[in-house]
């Protein structure tokens, strides 16, 4: 669909507004002024930061509607204050650095495409990257984990599930809740935030967590179910033909697969949020992109799943079920 000269410089200028935004999470403005008003100069000083430079900075996030501004303080909005401010449970910031810290990837797209993939940052080896990146996952997944699993339909009267890379475990927090009698595994690399986040919810008598590989972890086998959310796009078509033949083996038979993911049409172009998303991924995987939902049901045809079922949770991300027949 053509686009206006209009929104073409709408697009080509997003990132002055994004940038305004994510500098504000990194300087903790939306903590520091909290649920009382502030001036900019108490701003500035709790946040450590020049006074000029942050009365222009709460200046803008006024103009975007993220504070208010009365009698020359500054207030959040009740937007800002359920997901800006960090002591709220259903705070973004962490995801909001992981945005911040993909800022340097755009960045550098440029001069990938031109020499090709570098490959996964060190820095994401570390525990402290990986710490916040799963409390960013958690926090990208606490809405949308329930109705992403609303779309599930488990076989009946299942017991056991996987959660393969299930990284925070909000998916399979959401899916215990839904699934009362069910009880489950969450393996990934990094399992810190998962086991916190399964004792705050008090389901550590049904939830389990296992660090490991996912292509070289023992996964157990006759499963009812296995979750794959948010996975496949980090890896190549023969690393997921692996993954998802470890996925067979570990189902029991009429058991079933859930592949949670920013699905293409068969053109590969649309939706435009994960053709975008793609690009991401190839400056920040080693080898990962988004898949076409025909793609994703070929190799699951191949290994011997049927019974395709597509579900949509967002205008860009999807549910693809299949049974191991």
């Amino acid at each position: 669909m053509a686009i206006t000269y209009a929104e073409l410089m709408r697009l080509a200028n997003a990132f002055s507004e994004s940038q305004t935004l994510l500098a504000a999470n990194d300087l903790d403005v939306f903590t520091v002024i909290g649920s009382a008003g502030r001036t900019a100069d108490e701003v500035a000083r709790r946040c450590q930061a020049d006074p000029e430079g942050m009365f222009l900075l709460l200046n803008a996030l006024v103009g975007l509607g993220l504070l208010t501004l009365r009698k020359e303080r500054y207030y959040n909005t009740r937007l800002a204050r359920r997901h800006l401010d960090r002591r709220s449970p259903e705070a973004i910031s962490n995801l909001l650095w992981l945005l911040g810290h993909h800022w340097k990837d755009w960045t550098d797209i440029p001069h990938a495409i031109r020499h090709g993939r570098p490959g996964w940052d060190p820095l994401t080896e570390t525990s402290e990257f990986r710490r916040r990146f799963s409390l960013a996952m958690h926090e990208r997944s606490f809405m949308l984990a329930e109705p992403t699993v609303a779309t599930f339909r488990l076989p009946p009267k299942t017991r056991r599930f996987l959660d393969l890379g299930g990284g925070p475990g909000s998916y399979a927090i959401a899916l215990a809740k839904c699934y009362p009698r069910a009880q489950g595994v969450v393996l990934d690399q990094t399992v810190t935030v998962a086991r916190q986040l399964i004792r705050k919810h008090r389901l550590q008598h049904r939830l389990q967590v296992r660090q490991g590989s996912l292509f070289t972890a023992d996964l157990g086998s006759g499963y009812d179910a296995v979750l794959v959310a948010n996975v496949i796009h980090d890896f190549n078509e023969k690393e997921n033909r692996i993954l998802l033949k470890r996925v067979l083996e570990a189902l029991r038979p009429g058991g079933k697969v859930f592949i949670v993911e920013f699905f293409l049409d068969d053109s590969l172009t649309r939706p435009a949020k994960a053709s975008v998303f793609s690009v991401m991924m190839y400056k920040f995987t080693a080898s990962g992109r988004c898949y076409s939902w025909r793609e994703t049901e070929g190799w699951l045809n191949e290994l011997g799943f049927g019974r395709f079922t597509r579900h949509a949770v967002t205008p860009e991300i999807g549910t693809l079920e299949a049974t191991k027949l």
